[in-house]
């Protein structure tokens, strides 16, 4: 297929959302958790008072990634006025009690060419002080004995490109360290105390994937050249990419679904990161005694976001001439009825969904999907 095909499946995808979730009052823009709405209270939409953090930091990821591959005035304006209903509604803050969401955030502002730097640095300097000198890691949210890649994966990043290369470097060894699992290569959810004894969590969730290569590759980038310490960290993601390959031809040569709710955002926030890692390793390969086997990393990253993009095309449905995606890759898509309730989340996190394909994130995880093909064909 060509970069243009793939632009047209994103733009549809991107109409989709935009139009079942997204609501615009002035400059400031929103969305809401579900779809189909549910009339609440003298026909108000009773998700309207459901807001998810960092699922608004994704969606301004897709809407930066769709300013760049289409580029239009109102694609260009949408980041910012998703930025503004960020502080709307989180009561002017960038910033909130888990580490996971707040790195989320830093990286979508990052992105953004018109997006407020302050706010960046203001969340840069709270991750990097929420380090913990024992651990070597960051929690998941204050007060937590829970230190997880979701977390460290993404506060890696963050802490890379603001030039906090030491403290990333940090995290990228300690996801390393403590979290691959060295039967499969994959890294493994977090490590928690369990009757006073430090428990790894045996789950390989396909995010701690995504957001553990993306640290690796953030920090190779900063430390280049054959010998270095940046071929260590460069090394490390390329046997990462290896690992997720093997991992999908035990499910249909496509990244497993991780149900609704947050769940919904994990496979296309893996994709995103492939293909951006398809591109940073084909960069970095000439810095690697082994740069035949990065070469062929990054074909390999590319082949998985292209299959996982195909599968989902495949099994879409339509309604209203729009597009509906599954919540897994290797399943055709299920219509919502509309009897969804409000998602609300549960000790912090959003749980799975009755009718997952309702789900804001599951619709803007296929999205993601989408953009991150179009970058592919693009390179």
């Amino acid at each position: 297929m060509s970069v243009d095909s793939w632009n047209q499946r994103a733009s549809a995808a991107e109409y989709a959302v935009l139009t079942r979730y997204v609501r615009r009052v002035g400059p400031v823009a929103w969305a809401r958790a579900s779809a189909p709405p549910r009339p609440g209270l003298a026909g108000v939409w009773d998700e309207a008072s459901v807001w998810h953090f960092w699922w608004h930091a994704h969606l301004m990821n897709a809407t930066v990634d769709a300013a760049r591959h289409r580029p239009s005035a109102g694609r260009r304006r949408r980041p910012a006025a998703l930025a503004r209903g960020v502080l709307v509604r989180n009561a002017g803050r960038w910033t909130n009690p888990f580490y996971d969401d707040i790195a989320w955030l830093g990286i979508a502002l990052q992105r953004g060419d018109s997006l407020p730097e302050r706010g960046l640095e203001q969340i840069a300097a709270c991750l990097e002080s929420a380090i913990d000198s024992r651990v070597g890691a960051i929690p998941w949210r204050i007060g937590s004995a829970l230190f997880n890649a979701p977390a460290n994966g993404p506060a890696a990043i963050v802490l890379a490109r603001t030039g906090r290369v030491d403290a990333a470097a940090r995290l990228a060894d300690w996801l390393d360290a403590t979290l691959r699992d060295e039967a499969t290569g994959l890294i493994r959810d977090g490590i928690e105390p369990v009757d006073g004894i430090p428990t790894v969590r045996s789950a390989h969730y396909t995010y701690c994937q995504g957001v553990a290569l993306a640290a690796q590759l953030e920090v190779a980038g900063r430390r280049p050249g054959r010998g270095t310490d940046g071929e260590r960290f460069l090394t490390r993601a390329i046997h990462l990419v290896e690992a997720i390959e093997t991992w999908t031809r035990h499910r249909d040569a496509v990244l497993p679904g991780a149900g609704g709710g947050d769940g919904g955002l994990f496979a296309g926030i893996t994709c995103r990161t492939l293909a951006w890692a398809a591109r940073r390793i084909d960069h970095l390969a000439p810095t690697l005694t082994e740069g035949e086997r990065a070469h062929r990393a990054a074909a390999t990253a590319r082949s998985i976001v292209q299959r996982n993009a195909e599968a989902l095309w495949a099994g879409r449905a339509e309604v209203n001439g729009r597009p509906i995606f599954s919540v897994d890759a290797a399943v055709g898509a299920r219509v919502p009825t509309g009897a969804q309730a409000p998602l609300h989340p549960t000790a912090g996190a959003v749980g799975d969904s009755t009718e997952p394909e309702s789900d804001l994130s599951v619709q803007l995880g296929a999205w993601l999907t989408f953009e991150a093909a179009v970058a592919v064909f693009e390179a």
